[in-house]
């Protein structure tokens, strides 16, 4: 296995914002530029009678009405630029709570960080940590990356990955490249004691080159191997290979494309039928359940494509992705299809629009149906999700932001509490600015950034 105990994961990743905060104040504040914006959020939601749906399917009563969702939080932006090395974080803690009763309550963090730094002339050293612990609330969020999604009702749910990367130059057009991946999913409260959920925890070793073709193109081939733990069900070992290529279309433009082979050796607790042969005189009794230890092995191809583009006023990507999954709360490792789209138009500084959309399908590998000795193993994880959300962000006043949207929610699944979901989502907010210094935080996953402040400022139809 790859983890010990279930609090023990939990309580790792938790520390982990302490952790690097405690690294920040270690360093000389004259080192380099920090740049720091708190704000300050309230808003109020309304899912639909989506809990209370759970509550009448699971005791047969309940009140149908739709219930609003108070929520209040802070919002702690920052980026901290050194000679070598660079920072960004954005991390929220809030707290929400049903209006009409405390149902519905809990407090979420959220934490996204990105760290660039270079250990030598050719050493480089890239970290990104994203981790959501959401008590009693579903994780849904609109997605910039094609991934699976599954979400639950109700439960006290943690969502981390940790990705660490190393990036040597071998000459000027070569990078060798060796990283390791962490993920933990874990499920937890009491409507999900009897659940067939399991907590899931990954670890991916990867090497791998990349080679500069030419000023804005790139080849690049990698290898992997790593096990994911399925807490008391099992676990599989996994190992892909694949090759990939990034070109820059027009002056704000990427695509990117991937392709490679998959290969999956599982060890699985499976619960099974024993089939039981007609007797002559008599009826044959009632099917004997029964849980085996099954040795499974399977192979398949993993592809990806994804195109995006930045303009003055519309920014859009989408995406595709077939490969091997965790199958996160699923219990085994599953074959997924996902997919993402997404446009922003912002016709000044103060106004931003935005249609984001993301689908996902978990299929099990192999067969749906597999022979075990004299058991039939049946195999009920297939899991289909999609969601579409139009948002808008709008800065009426200096430090005032309202923000705003609708949800569509959709899912289909054969394994509870994964239920058949399909609701609306409003949500409207405003975040006022508590305190800041200095310019405009970067963003995590451009902790150095590619453009300075004045060429932003530059495409920004306001600026002049």
């Amino acid at each position: 296995m790859v983890g010990s105990s279930t609090s023990t994961k939990v309580g790792a990743a938790l520390r982990l914002p302490a952790l690097f905060a405690l690294l920040l104040a270690g360093m000389p504040a004259g080192a380099g530029e920090l740049r720091l914006v708190i704000e300050g959020e309230a808003g109020v939601r309304n899912d639909g009678n989506l809990e209370q749906r759970a509550q009448i399917e699971a005791t047969g009563s309940g009140d149908e009405e739709d219930r609003n969702v108070a929520r209040g939080g802070l919002s702690f932006q920052l980026s901290y630029d050194l000679p070598r090395a660079d920072l960004a974080l954005i991390y929220s803690p809030s707290y929400e709570e049903s209006i009409d009763d405390s149902e519905i309550s809990g407090t979420t963090h959220r934490l996204d960080l990105g760290y660039e730094g270079e250990l030598t002339r050719r050493l480089r050293l890239r970290v990104r940590e994203r981790l959501l612990k959401s008590p009693n609330l579903d994780l849904y969020a609109p997605l910039s990356v094609a991934e699976p999604v599954a979400v639950t009702r109700r439960g006290d749910q943690l969502s981390h990955g940790l990705d660490v990367g190393f990036e040597h130059d071998l000459t000027r057009r070569a990078v060798l490249v060796v990283g390791a991946q962490h993920s933990l999913r874990t499920f937890d409260g009491e409507e999900l004691e009897d659940a067939p959920l399991y907590d899931t925890e990954t670890l991916v070793g990867t090497l791998g080159a990349t080679f500069s073709l030419a000023e804005d193109r790139q080849l690049g081939v990698s290898a992997s191997a790593g096990e994911y733990d399925y807490e008391r069900r099992g676990e599989a070992d996994v190992q892909n290979v694949g090759v990939s290529y990034s070109q820059g279309w027009g002056r704000s433009g990427r695509v990117s494309v991937e392709a490679g082979l998959f290969s999956v050796e599982s060890t699985l607790l499976r619960r099974g039928v024993i089939a039981l042969p007609d007797a002559p005189d008599e009826a044959p009794g009632p099917p004997v359940v029964e849980e085996v230890l099954t040795e499974e092995e399977d192979e398949g191809w993993r592809g990806a494509v994804s195109v995006s583009r930045q303009g003055r006023f519309i920014g859009w990507n989408l995406g595709y992705r077939h490969d091997v999954s965790a199958g996160f709360g699923l219990g085994e490792p599953t074959e997924a299809d996902s997919a993402f789209a997404g446009l922003s138009y912002s016709p000044t500084r103060r106004l931003t629009l935005g249609l984001d959309g993301n689908a996902s399908r978990h299929e099990p590998l192999g067969d749906s149906e597999r022979a075990v000795g004299t058991l039939l193993q049946r195999q009920d994880t297939l899991n289909e999700f999609a969601a579409g959300t139009a948002r808008l962000s709008w800065t009426f006043f200096q430090g005032l932001r309202l923000t705003g949207g609708y949800s569509r929610i959709w899912q289909s699944s054969e394994v509870e509490p994964f239920e058949d979901l399909s609701y609306d989502r409003f949500f409207l907010g405003l975040a006022f600015r508590v305190w800041s210094s200095g310019e405009t935080p970067r963003e995590p996953d451009d902790p150095q950034g590619e453009l300075t402040d004045e060429a932003r400022d530059d495409q920004e139809p306001d600026a002049r």
